[in-house]
């Protein structure tokens, strides 16, 4: 059975350094996520963020304390009679 997730990313929180012009000339933002073992005090299975860069990942491996920009966060759910993903207008639990 497909599983399916939704979720929402805060769009003011995206550093402009991080967003990258292709030669088509779309924007496009690579992202990372992170499934939890348990859902959170929300119900959340796991949380999206921007992954780190080539320098932040050096400071890691030196044992420097670095913070992922964190976006948003989802939850992961069955599709019982293979319709296709809700759209944004069909979730109740988004900001918009």
């Amino acid at each position: 059975m497909a599983k399916n997730r939704s979720f929402s990313i805060c769009l003011t929180d995206i550093p402009k350094d991080r967003i990258i012009k292709h030669k088509n000339g779309k924007l496009y933002l690579n992202l990372t996520s992170f499934d939890y073992n348990e859902p959170d005090q929300y119900g959340n299975h796991f949380s999206v963020s921007l992954p780190l860069t080539e320098k932040e990942k050096a400071d890691k491996d030196k044992g420097k304390e670095v913070k992922r920009v964190f976006l948003g966060n989802g939850k992961i759910w069955q599709d019982t009679d293979n319709t296709q993903q809700a759209t944004p207008e069909e979730t109740d639990d988004l900001p918009f």
